[in-house]
């Protein structure tokens, strides 16, 4: 993918991100959303970063990987913060294992 792709795609996913989130400020408008609709934008902002982040875990060179530190990285990180309920850490620690399994 070539970098006005990805700059194209990245802004698109800030609009609707943003867009959905403004329009629950604007005078008059918040209100007249149904409480489903108003549960669901709180979602958008995970769904986006997943979107973000889920082709770089599992295909770093643009093909499939099963085992790649991207994805040892994601699991240690995702399993220390679970255990420990301490982001910073989970960040930090899974930073070490995902560099630790690029040296292997």
């Amino acid at each position: 993918m070539d970098i006005l792709t990805t700059i194209g795609l990245l802004l698109g996913m800030a609009l609707v991100t943003y867009g959905l989130r403004v329009c629950f400020f604007l005078p008059g408008v918040g209100e007249r959303f149904p409480p489903v609709l108003r549960q669901a934008a709180s979602y958008v902002p995970v769904a986006v970063l997943t979107a973000i982040i889920t082709p770089e875990i599992f295909m770093p060179q643009g093909h499939w990987q099963a085992l790649s530190p991207q994805l040892g990285g994601c699991i240690a990180t995702g399993l220390i913060v679970w255990r420990s309920k301490k982001l910073m850490l989970g960040i930090v620690l899974g930073m070490a294992v995902y560099y630790a399994l690029r040296l292997l």
